[in-house]
């Protein structure tokens, strides 16, 4: 970044650079950013980056130097005329550091001709470093580049030897300044007018460089952009504004199980906007198995990442993306960091955060059996009452890490019958019930579950301390008759 630069070097950061590995000093080609995932250039010049094993290199505003690996060109035709524009993908999209240049749709090409236009190319006729310049547009016009173009609508400016003359640069005829962008200034900020692509001398005085009009090919260049997400962005606009929304699917998140959130977003604004995208970012070990969102580009950028993106989207129209997990991971809340942007809005971060309640699922993940009626110890106790009561599913242990008992205890004394045992303090959020049935013999205990007379039930914390639960204690007068009681779990996740 250059501050004493004639514009702001910071508005700049979509302008890179053809980066010849082993050959850096030769790397000044210039190659501009249109789209995070896309660069410009004449197809004359495109044929020399053969796709993948060329790399494009941009200077981050945090001075960061980004290397993308060039992908194959798409060249543009406009009917049945070749023309002298082509755009090439990129490996992986450019980071928010590096913005691309919007293009100039506010003013048609009479407007244009006279305008002063800002020129990037390369000094001198050898092309030994690159520069920057100014010219005027002195008129449009069709052209062809034989061999590589039929027909291309250009416009140009002229740079006359003659002494006293101001005319400030021109592509020199072998300097290899093809590609370079040639901006006007809108708002303080670059806007694309067109690439540079030859250069004529029709007398001695006047050399004549040409360009290829960006703003004739708007369309075509759309094309191949919106496949991706993406559209040409516009340097005059009416700013809209979008919404987001966040929620669960229906039914309750839980840990191990499949789930599903969705996040709404929504164009709140009265204009269309473009390239439009909303990224999520989860934890990597919590990210979903999938996102979609039917209609839009869905892209998982890795590291849990995953960007929505459409070319266009109309004022009133809204987006539902779902991130959907096969299992949730066994975490008690699960965030992600959503960005918002599109071309005609700035862009918004903020974060979200799902509550993911505890599972048998989660418990009895990894267990070498892992049903509910399951016993891996062999212990008597399946693997349902272990979670219940607080077991170790796999070590046969009949106490909870304090040392109190494991299984219910029912005793007798001082004119009371006494029935403990241990019961989760979250148990109503696990979906657990705990019921104690009680009968005069043991075949009618099945859904007795009306207390004994007198019966008194309450919980209090046990001493010393079981992390996580509460005993249970349900008290009765002993002078009615015998009974047998036991304590059922059931579990409704």
């Amino acid at each position: 970044m250059n501050p004493t630069f004639i514009h702001n070097a910071s508005r700049f950061t979509g302008v890179g650079w053809w980066y010849i590995s082993g050959n850096p000093s030769a790397s000044d080609v210039q190659l501009t950013a249109i789209s995070p995932r896309h660069i410009i250039s004449v197809r004359h010049l495109s044929g020399n980056f053969t796709g993948g094993n060329q790399s494009v290199r941009f200077l981050g505003s945090d001075n960061q130097v980004q290397t993308r690996t060039i992908l194959p060109f798409t060249n543009i035709l406009n009917g049945t005329d070749v023309v002298d524009l082509s755009v090439a993908e990129l490996s992986s999209p450019l980071p928010a550091t590096v913005v691309p240049i919007r293009y100039c749709n506010n003013q048609t090409e009479v407007q244009l001709t006279g305008d002063t236009i800002m020129v990037l190319g390369k000094h001198g006729t050898t092309g030994t470093s690159a520069c920057g310049g100014k010219g005027v547009i002195a008129g449009f016009t069709d052209l062809s580049y034989t061999p590589y173009s039929s027909n291309t609508r250009m416009f140009h400016f002229d740079y006359v030897t003659g002494p006293g003359v101001v005319d400030d640069c021109y592509y020199g005829p072998s300097s290899g300044d093809s590609s370079s962008p040639i901006f006007v200034e809108y708002n303080s900020q670059p806007a694309l007018v067109g690439v540079a692509t030859v250069v004529s001398n029709p007398s001695p005085l006047v050399y004549q460089s040409y360009c290829t009009s960006v703003q004739s090919y708007i369309g075509q260049l759309d094309a191949i952009l919106n496949p991706a997400g993406y559209r040409m962005r516009p340097a005059q606009y009416t700013a809209t504004a979008l919404s987001l929304a966040s929620s669960a699917a229906a039914g309750t998140a839980r840990q191990g199980h499949p789930a599903s959130f969705t996040f709404t977003l929504g164009n709140t604004g009265g204009q269309t906007t473009g390239s439009v995208a909303l990224t999520l970012a989860f934890n990597p070990a919590e990210a979903p198995n999938s996102v979609s969102a039917p209609g839009w580009v869905v892209e998982p950028m890795g590291g849990g990442v995953w960007s929505v993106r459409k070319a266009v989207m109309s004022a009133g129209n809204s987006i539902v993306a779902t991130a959907n997990w096969a299992s949730l991971p066994a975490v008690a809340s699960l965030g992600v960091n959503v960005t918002v942007e599109s071309d005609t809005t700035s862009t918004t971060s903020s974060t979200s955060s799902f509550t993911v309640l505890p599972s048998y699922a989660a418990w009895a993940a990894g267990l070498s059996e892992a049903g509910e009626g399951d016993d891996p110890d062999d212990d008597g106790m399946e693997n349902l009452l272990e979670y219940a009561f607080g077991g170790n599913a796999e070590n046969g242990t009949m106490a909870l890490p304090a040392g109190h008992p494991l299984r219910p205890v029912l005793s007798v004394a001082g004119g009371n019958v006494t029935l403990t045992y241990p019961e989760r303090s979250d148990a109503g959020v696990r979906g657990l019930s705990y019921l104690v049935e009680t009968a005069t013999s043991p075949a009618s205990l099945p859904g007795a579950t009306t207390l004994p007379a007198g019966a008194v039930s309450s919980t209090a914390a046990y001493v010393p301390a079981e992390v996580g639960f509460v005993k249970r204690t349900i008290t009765w007068p002993s002078d009615g008759p015998r009974r047998h009681a036991r304590v059922k779990v059931v579990l409704a996740e």
